[in-house]
């Protein structure tokens, strides 16, 4: 995209790795200590599927956090230049209310003559 030459992402958005790396680490950590620790049943089958299901969680969340940091890591400085990014709402917006206006109310002898006795 700048002639070729690929240079570094904003320092501004970067992804957070280290907190990838302590979040994923601790309970894969945790899971070979039950493999280690726990004697084959029902308890360490639970266990095992909790830690794992934890850990992939835990990197499902990250990266759906740092979406825009991931996205953003491999443009270069000059692409905010020569990209034009198209926002196309998905949502319709909300109908506005229409104005209430309160009328007097006709006379009914004026309106409905038939109706009213006298």
């Amino acid at each position: 995209m700048c002639d070729a030459i690929q240079l570094e992402a904003s320092p501004t958005a970067r992804p957070r790795w280290g907190v990838l790396y302590g979040a994923t680490l601790s309970p894969l950590a945790a899971l070979a200590i039950v493999e280690i620790a726990t004697p084959p049943g029902a308890l360490a089958t639970v266990l095992r599927l909790g830690l794992a299901l934890a850990t992939f969680v835990t990197m499902g969340s990250w990266v759906w956090s740092s979406r825009a940091a991931l996205d953003l890591h491999d443009w270069c400085p000059c692409a905010p230049a020569k990209i034009s990014i198209r926002v196309i709402e998905s949502r319709r917006p909300a109908a506005t209310p229409l104005p209430v206006t309160l009328d007097p109310l006709p006379a009914l002898s004026e309106e409905m003559p038939e109706l009213v006795h006298h």
